[in-house]
């Protein structure tokens, strides 16, 4: 049974959303319980495993059922001030897995616009496959991850029917105004503000579970493990013309999603 005094808050995510980063920096209070990841260890490493074919690495691991992750997250963490949580929306499976949802969170979505999601996940699947010839099978697999339909659907679960308010981040706003974006999210979750959320110190790896420690760790988490601060940029900029068409047309679906999401952010 969950603790009724300690703030739980899940950020759910779509792939090259500057989760990870994010993540990091919420990790820098020590106080704070992060779990990472833990409805993805059921979706690749799970003896229920849902993902693409190409993503299996040996046997399943036992203790990833999706049940078992529930019990995670609502299990008590007296000595900590808050429990933060961070998921894809796609690992979840579907809507046939909300029930393992855990009860007693704050429910909050970082957003990012498509084409520089989608870009950034296809170039980290070349680089975790790069002796695989067959791109449509490459292509296959970040749509896997990437798909924002989830993510979306997700949304709309926690807003029209858990009833609570949508707390959205846009990646753009959260890189360059971190500080107004991150005292917003603290005030809206309860989180407790702290200056190391702007600048923290690189190089944490204790937040990631020994499993996914693999050779391609650093291909999906390098960049911001290694990152201290929130850097300036404009997704608007990004060129896809290396893109394959199918993915460029995942592109187009998935704007409207990122627009209506972005238009309730904080």
């Amino acid at each position: 049974m969950s603790d009724s005094g300690v703030t739980r808050v899940v950020l759910w995510c779509h792939p090259g959303s500057r989760s990870t980063a994010f993540e990091l920096a919420i990790a820098s209070d020590k106080s704070i319980q992060i779990i990472h990841e833990p409805f993805a260890r059921a979706y690749f490493a799970g003896e229920e495993r849902l993902c693409h074919e190409k993503y299996i690495r040996g046997p399943p691991l036992p203790g990833y059922r999706y049940k078992d992750i529930r019990v995670i997250l609502e299990k008590s963490y007296p000595d900590k001030s808050a429990v933060f949580v961070k998921d894809g929306a796609y690992a979840l499976g579907g809507r046939a897995h909300y029930k393992y949802i855990p009860h007693g969170y704050i429910h909050t979505f970082i957003v990012r616009n498509p084409k520089a999601a989608v870009l950034s996940a296809f170039r980290t699947a070349k680089k975790m496959f790069p002796t695989e010839n067959n791109r449509d099978i490459l292509v296959d697999a970040c749509i896997d991850v990437c798909n924002m339909v989830p993510f979306f659907e997700l949304y709309k679960y926690v807003t029209e029917e858990l009833h609570q308010r949508p707390i959205v981040i846009d990646s753009q706003d959260l890189v360059n105004s971190p500080r107004e974006i991150i005292t917003k999210y603290c005030e809206a979750t309860g989180l407790l503000f702290r200056e190391s959320f702007l600048n923290w110190e690189p190089g944490n790896t204790e937040i990631f579970p020994e499993h996914t420690k693999t050779p391609a760790f650093k291909h999906v988490f390098g960049k911001a493990v290694d990152s201290s601060c929130f850097v300036h940029s404009f997704d608007s900029d990004i060129d896809v013309t290396e893109l394959p068409e199918k993915l460029k047309q995942c592109i187009r679906e998935y704007m409207p999603i990122y627009e209506e999401m972005a238009s309730r952010k904080l």
